[in-house]
């Protein structure tokens, strides 16, 4: 029956179903649990993690081997007196520890189980901050389907009027064709709003594991509240970001098998216990204690090349931790100055002067059915005015990502994540 067993490993090893509450449209801090609950790189962390701990649970075994147990028996013949006898011997060994080699492993052990743990705080940041990007891509491309939406009916009636202007002669051929142009870009812009929403529905749809086409979120470009004082949050990446944390628990491992493999060269003994049906009807018993003889090397085993090899790891996993530091300094520096800058660009924007300027958008059409604009000046207003909010919209959406960015590089998601 081996269909069997292969339909239960199937069944553990399948994806658990999303929550009820990553059903209906998802807000940002829905999006992030949702994608946190099933993600497959943080189940594979938490496997390591379980693994890692198998190996602790066999590292607290007391004794370093199994007790051998050996039985002979031999048929006797006496050569001068042909008397017969038969000879069982009877042998039970235990090997010991005695340079404490069990603290060692149970050392090492802990260390796995601590860097099978940053392993899954770096998943879930990562996840995190997937899922956080994703969202705000599809909540900014959204926003610019509905602000281009508005526009378009206006861009239409352009075109109509050109176009009515030009067969009654009151109006040239170029002037029509400037008008198509520019409606063209403003329909270039809905394709590519609806690709972008497209895009960012993919992306979350495989990082939450559910369909697209039953995903909807909801929510605006706020974005997520960061400290920006510099010192603090260079600080606070030293201390939380998981790639750091990851090479020092990598480091503490192979410090921790260079004690161990130290530990390893100490002769273990052996308890040996015996009896025996010797000669004729003679009964012996006995025990003692056996000691392995250690060779030099390269004849024998002194653990010297694992020795060697682990202290090369561990200096390795030293200056990847060196590297991680500067490498965290300047990408929190890097990351809070994009901050500040989107800030400092969305700070030139006016509520008024949006709200106006959207209006302009939408009243265009009248005015040059009335006479007061131009066509051509129609054109170069609504170019104008079009770029103006798409800079808006561009501006929240960088700031909104940066945040974001800035969260990750200073490790704190998916912890800083609120509804």
């Amino acid at each position: 029956m081996p269909l069997l067993p292969a339909l239960f490993t199937a069944a553990l090893l399948a994806a658990p179903p999303p929550p009820a509450s990553c059903q209906g449209p998802l807000g940002r801090a829905a999006v992030v649990a949702c994608a946190l609950a099933g993600h497959p790189s943080i189940r594979a962390a938490e496997a390591g993690r379980e693994a890692a701990q198998g190996r602790k649970l066999g590292a607290r075994t007391l004794l370093p081997s199994n007790p051998q147990v050996e039985v002979t028996a031999a048929r006797r013949v006496g050569l001068w007196t042909g008397d017969r006898d038969i000879n069982v011997f009877g042998r039970v060994s235990q090997e010991l520890e005695i340079a404490g080699q069990r603290r060692k492993r149970m050392a090492m052990a802990d260390a796995e189980v601590s860097q099978a743990e940053r392993q899954i705080e770096l998943s879930r940041r990562d996840v995190a901050a997937a899922a956080l990007t994703a969202w705000y891509e599809w909540i900014a491309a959204r926003e610019q389907k509905a602000m281009i939406g508005r526009i378009a009916k206006t861009s239409e009636t352009l075109v109509e009027l050109a176009r009515t202007s030009e067969r009654t002669g009151l109006g040239s051929g170029i002037n029509t064709d400037v008008v198509v142009a520019a409606s063209v870009r403003v329909r270039r812009q809905q394709i590519e709003a609806d690709r972008r929403i497209a895009a960012a529905r993919g992306v979350l749809a495989g990082l939450l594991g559910q369909e697209g086409a039953s995903l909807e979120v909801e929510g605006d470009l706020t974005p997520l509240p960061v400290p920006e004082d510099l010192s603090q949050l260079i600080a606070a990446a030293l201390t939380k970001r998981a790639e750091i944390e990851l090479a020092k628990a990598e480091r503490e491992v192979f410090v921790r098998q260079v004690e161990m493999f130290r530990r390893l060269r100490a002769p273990n003994p052996s308890v040996v216990l015996y009896a025996q049906r010797d000669g004729f009807a003679e009964q012996v018993m006995g025990g003692g204690i056996a000691f392995p003889i250690v060779l030099p090397a390269p004849l024998g085993r002194t653990y010297k090349g694992e020795i060697a090899e682990s202290k090369a790891l561990a200096r390795r996993a030293e200056a990847e931790v060196e590297r991680w530091r500067r490498v965290v300094q300047a990408e929190v520096e890097v990351a809070l100055r994009e901050v500040e800058a989107r800030k400092a660009e969305l700070g030139l924007f006016e509520a008024e002067r949006l709200q106006r300027a959207e209006g302009h958008l939408e009243a265009l059409a009248q005015e040059m059915a009335v006479g007061r604009v131009s066509i051509r000046d129609a054109v170069v207003l609504q170019q104008t005015l079009l770029e103006y909010l798409a800079a808006h919209l561009e501006a929240r959406r960088a700031l909104a990502l940066g945040a974001v960015e800035l969260a990750r590089v200073t490790g704190l998601l998916p912890e800083r994540v609120q509804p």
